[in-house]
């Protein structure tokens, strides 16, 4: 399960924090201007139960939360061991060639291009996208748009949205609810009031129920927690693997 919120980040105090690590770790933060910041939780398992009293203490604070489910455990069991070897030099060095991923990893490079592909293609579990610096962009207001739509209109909504930004500049797309009912881009405009006239155009459209802006200042994911789940999964793989050959 994972527990997106959206709080003032003047109530981000150690307090806070202590409250969110009870159930789950933190994924990764953006700040938005106007003193608000979003953070997504990976709940732990067993601590579900937990995330209804957490976000009854957290009540005043709370601008926004979704919560969605996860099915991981399904894709984990049909990745390798190499699969998360790879994801780890990913996280270590995304820049990194295939030619020499085959080489820290024994595999060939057509192995790695195999595996990624399907981990970004059949699994959906690899998205390689830009993570903008906004403070580094000249000329360009870089900000989020989130979008509710009606979920039988998912597909529909989607693709308008792409006719209606097709000469904007998308710097990534992605859906962060499962069951299809939200769509997040990230985009850069020339100024605000183009920003306002694209929202409004989006929020025009047959099937979408919101559309809010987010001015980002800053995104930062938790390398840690990523490396932390790729560790637990490959022992979890070698313990397997220990099991079976003993019983040979």
């Amino acid at each position: 399960m994972i527990c997106n919120f959206v709080i003032r980040n003047d109530m981000l105090k150690k307090d806070f924090l202590k409250r969110i690590s009870l159930v789950g770790d933190i994924h990764y933060q953006f700040h938005v201007m106007g003193g608000v910041e979003g953070f997504a939780v990976m709940v732990n398992k067993g601590s579900e139960e937990k995330i209804e009293l957490l976000l009854k203490s957290l009540q005043p604070f709370i601008l926004g939360v979704t919560i969605q489910s996860c099915n991981d455990h399904k894709i984990a069991n049909r990745l390798t061991i190499t699969d998360y070897y790879i994801m780890k030099q990913l996280v270590d060095n995304p820049r990194m060639e295939t030619l020499e991923r085959g080489k820290n990893t024994s595999i060939s490079p057509r192995t790695v291009r195999r595996r990624l592909d399907k981990m970004i293609d059949r699994y959906h579990i690899l998205e390689f996208t830009t993570l903008p610096n906004p403070h580094a962009m000249k000329g360009q207001i870089v900000y989020f748009l989130s979008v509710k739509v009606e979920r039988t209109m998912y597909d529909e909504v989607l693709t308008k949205i792409f006719g209606q930004l097709r000469n904007h500049i998308i710097l990534s797309i992605m859906t962060y609810d499962q069951e299809k009912q939200t769509i997040g881009l990230n985009l850069a405009s020339e100024d605000v009031f183009k920003i306002e006239s694209i929202r409004s155009q989006i929020r025009s459209l047959i099937g979408v129920k919101e559309a809010n802006v987010f001015l980002p200042t800053k995104i930062q994911y938790n390398e840690r927690v990523i490396m932390k789940a790729i560790e637990r999964q490959i022992k979890k793989i070698k313990k397997l693997r220990k099991i079976l050959h003993s019983k040979i």
